[in-house]
């Protein structure tokens, strides 16, 4: 894809993934061999409280990333945290913090001394806003839609991001689908726009924050120019360009037709500290976000 000005590989990835070495149902081989069968290009191995060797299964010519799904507590009458460790070491000896007393940031900390990028997993599933998150630093991105969580009422967390973009804290967002069981497989998936498909360069466009998040609809341009954000995608029903200024939502015209591009002239509103970012649906029902532009 055209991603601002650079000609980049679109890779498919799911980011948060279980098997049944922890509460998945199914074995880590049937999960390599779903993902790798629907076209995945990456997929991350996070089960609970243990980082497992992938290089034990058949890589089916996927990136399969080593990682961990990680508890430190927030308080004792709330929910765990919920953080996603990706390129996570053997050794690393954080991986059960609820017990051992690591509070989030120190979990984050840990997992990049360590070599590893952060991800807050579905902060409105945990019941957490944007207030509890706001003073964390140096994870990669929020989960803004997470496919498990639809069957609990929560699998959408937009607002907390939002609010997190007004609090002036630059967060991107990732979907995953947080597969446990087979109902939950490729219902969102992050885009990683990588310079190559390499392990290499999937980490450094994560933590670059190259990527999109996405239930089905694709970016295929993405730039910002002299004011001016355009956009090429699928073809999509509704077409927004999500903005700081009092919240509100510019529409782009023609937005009840079907389309596959829309530009906007926002240099009158470049405001130092805002913010645009693009929200595309598709007849299904299905959205794909893309990380904010910040002026």
């Amino acid at each position: 894809m055209n991603y601002y000005g650079e000609q980049r590989q679109a890779l498919r990835a799911n980011l948060h993934t279980h098997s049944t070495l922890s509460d998945g149902r199914l074995a880590p081989e049937q999960v390599i061999a779903a993902y790798a069968a629907e076209g995945y290009d990456v997929l991350a191995m996070t089960d609970h409280h243990q980082v497992n060797d992938v290089t034990q299964w058949d890589n089916h010519g996927m990136i399969v990333i080593q990682g961990a799904e990680l508890h430190p507590l927030l308080s004792p009458d709330r929910c765990k945290w919920h953080l996603v460790a990706l390129n996570l070491p053997l050794d690393f000896k954080c991986l059960r913090p609820f017990e051992t007393g690591e509070t989030a940031q120190e979990v984050i900390d840990a997992v990049a001394a360590a070599g590893g990028l952060t991800s807050v997993a579905h902060p409105h599933w945990c019941g957490f806003s944007s207030e509890d998150i706001k003073d964390l630093k140096n994870y990669f991105a929020l989960e803004v839609y997470n496919t498990e969580c639809k069957y609990y009422g929560r699998a959408y967390s937009e607002q907390t991001w939002d609010e997190l973009l007004l609090k002036g804290k630059k967060v991107s967002a990732i979907a995953v689908d947080d597969m446990h069981r087979s109902c939950s497989l490729f219902g969102g998936w992050t885009v990683v726009c990588a310079k190559e498909r390499t392990l290499e360069a999937v980490l450094d466009a994560l933590k670059k924050g190259e990527f999109y998040a996405t239930q089905g609809p694709e970016f295929h341009t993405l730039t910002w120019e002299n004011g001016k954000a355009y956009a090429e995608f699928s073809e999509a029903v509704k077409c927004s360009l999500v903005l700081k200024q009092s919240g509100k939502c510019l529409i782009i015209p023609g937005q009840d037709a079907p389309g596959t591009s829309a530009e906007c002239d926002l240099s009158n509103l470049c405001a130092a500290g805002g913010y645009a970012r693009w929200l595309i649906t598709d007849a299904k029902g299905r959205s794909a976000w893309s990380n904010p532009i910040y002026f």
